[in-house]
């Protein structure tokens, strides 16, 4: 084996030499290189595992909004409803009161209008009675002075 190793030009010192620097060349690469690159892959998973719960809990956050936002509208709509039902029925009332009214006054009127035209005709009665008893008169009267003549 010796015979091997002197035909290849292996040098014993020289292996253990390449050992221990490539053993002080890893260390220093793991001490300056390779750590910091391992922290830094770290604080980049937490910073996604942030985000990845960062947006789960928006995500939650507008589901829950959505749903909320859909009782509000659904509670509006329900509250324009009653306002509108609300409006129609004080709205049928008023129109009752004013058509009950407009009933009353024209009601009046008519009865007003009928006292009136009795009270007239009462009167013309009156005037065609005086009439017709001035004209008696004066046909009798007529009726006596052609007798007496």
């Amino acid at each position: 084996m010796e015979e091997i190793i002197k035909a290849f030009g292996i040098d014993g010192r020289l292996i253990v030499i390449q050992i221990v620097n490539f053993t002080i060349l890893m260390s220093i690469l793991g001490y300056f290189l390779y750590t910091p690159i391992l922290n830094l892959l770290k604080e980049r998973e937490e910073k996604i595992a942030k985000g990845i719960k960062d947006a789960e809990a928006a995500a939650k956050a507008k589901a829950e909004a959505d749903v909320e936002k859909q009782a509000v509208l659904t509670a509006a709509h329900d509250e324009a409803r009653d306002i509108n039902t609300r409006a129609k029925v004080a709205a049928d009332e008023k129109a009752t009161g004013i058509v009950g009214d407009a009933e009353d006054k024209a009601n009046a009127i008519v009865k007003s209008a009928e006292l009136r035209a009795t009270e007239a005709a009462d009167h013309i009665t009156k005037e065609a009675e005086g009439e017709i008893a001035k004209t008696a008169v004066l046909a009798v009267e007529k009726l006596l002075r052609e007798q007496a003549s």
